[in-house]
């Protein structure tokens, strides 16, 4: 089903609807919070935040531009207004050793090796500042364009074509040292 069906039974009430819309879009609207407030808890709290005023403001969205453009747009000032509430202090949880099954180390293996590269690019994405880590997940990631980057952020097209510029390079030389690095420890 499409987006604009999807959202014609929301408004007539249809809450299964709006269950497949939030699946759909969580996924990208909490990294692009996460990207913004850099904290798991604060990320899904302003998703959380972003579905409801989306919601609320669903009969106010006329097709004028992509669906997620809009949404998106919502959730990014949505992370922007949490983090400039944000507390001074911020507590992190401290993960625990668990113990494993042979056969759960080695689905884990078999896991961890798959999602390699999706990792490395997540953590060289995490040294970068938030504002280019951001432009370059909704760019390379969700394949947002410069246009629609423009109407999530409110940016202009050459400030975002600029920030892409340098967060690829940034990107790049974050990369380049990750690797001069883990070849130093293999010698």
């Amino acid at each position: 089903m499409d987006e604009r069906k999807w959202i014609e039974r929301i408004l007539a009430g249809d809450t299964q609807s709006f269950s497949c819309l939030v699946a759909k879009y969580e996924k990208m609207a909490y990294t692009i919070a996460f990207r913004i407030l850099e904290n798991r808890e604060e990320a899904e709290e302003a998703v959380q935040d972003a579905f409801v005023k989306m919601y609320r403001a669903l009969s106010s969205f006329h097709f004028d531009s992509k669906f997620s453009t809009w949404f998106y747009r919502i959730v990014y000032r949505t992370a922007l207004t949490a983090l400039r509430q944000q507390r001074m202090f911020v507590s992190y949880e401290e993960a625990g050793p668990v113990d494993l099954s042979n056969d759960e180390v080695e689905s884990a293996t078999a896991l961890l090796e798959r999602e390699d590269r999706k990792e490395m690019i997540a953590r060289t994405l995490k040294k970068l500042p938030a504002d280019e880590a951001l432009l370059l997940t909704l760019y390379y990631l969700e394949e947002c364009s410069v246009e629609e980057i423009c109407q999530i952020t409110e940016l202009s097209a050459s400030n975002v074509k600029v920030k892409l510029f340098r967060g690829r390079k940034r990107f790049y030389e974050v990369l380049q040292d990750k690797m001069k690095l883990e070849t130093a420890d293999l010698l």
